[in-house]
């Protein structure tokens, strides 16, 4: 007889109350991400909590830890623009070295990995870091007044290339970064 497992558990990794827009992509994915991650540590470890976060600068961050309160119900870090993969390098580095059981997320932007973080991304995988690494590409640099990003598609309008004679956004395809 066929049993039916419920669809996502319910625990909850990313509160409610967090500063982000109403229908938010990215608090979307950063809620069902950690609840994919809670069943797998469960699943894998028995442990629904094994998994820690190294948040880059951005908007999530912005929006999920105005002090003194968070969002986050999971260990969690903010990091720097550039070193979210740099950071969860060294905490995956300590939790072998500690016998830890579980796995690191990293998450950043587009502009946190595309431009400004690639070296510390590059480095990550070379040194084959056992970290799930999660881009949000929201094509520009949202959190700090839409600058183009390497991301940011041709023809795109940003507050640093606006469409014009001599400007028309990136006329380069993506970068392949997944």
């Amino acid at each position: 007889m066929a049993v039916r497992k419920p669809p996502i558990t319910t625990r909850e990794y990313w509160a409610p109350g967090h500063a982000a827009c109403a229908g938010c992509g990215c608090s979307i994915i950063m809620r069902l991400a950690t609840k994919a991650f809670s069943e797998a540590m469960e699943e894998k470890y028995g442990d629904p909590d094994a998994f820690a976060i190294a948040h880059a600068t951005g908007c999530m961050e912005v929006v999920s830890a105005v002090f003194p309160y968070t969002a986050w119900k999971a260990p969690w870090i903010h990091v720097a623009f550039e070193n979210a993969a740099a950071v969860a390098s060294g905490i995956e580095a300590a939790w072998k070295k500690l016998g830890y059981k579980g796995k690191i997320i990293a998450f950043a932007g587009d502009g946190g990995t595309a431009d400004i973080g690639l070296q510390a991304l590059s480095g990550m995988l070379e040194r084959w870091h056992n970290v799930v690494y999660i881009m949000y590409d929201n094509e520009a640099y949202m959190n700090t007044g839409i600058q183009r990003s390497s991301s940011t598609p041709y023809g795109a309008w940003t507050t640093t290339s606006p469409p014009g004679k001599y400007s028309i956004g990136e006329d380069k395809p993506k970068k392949w970064v997944a």
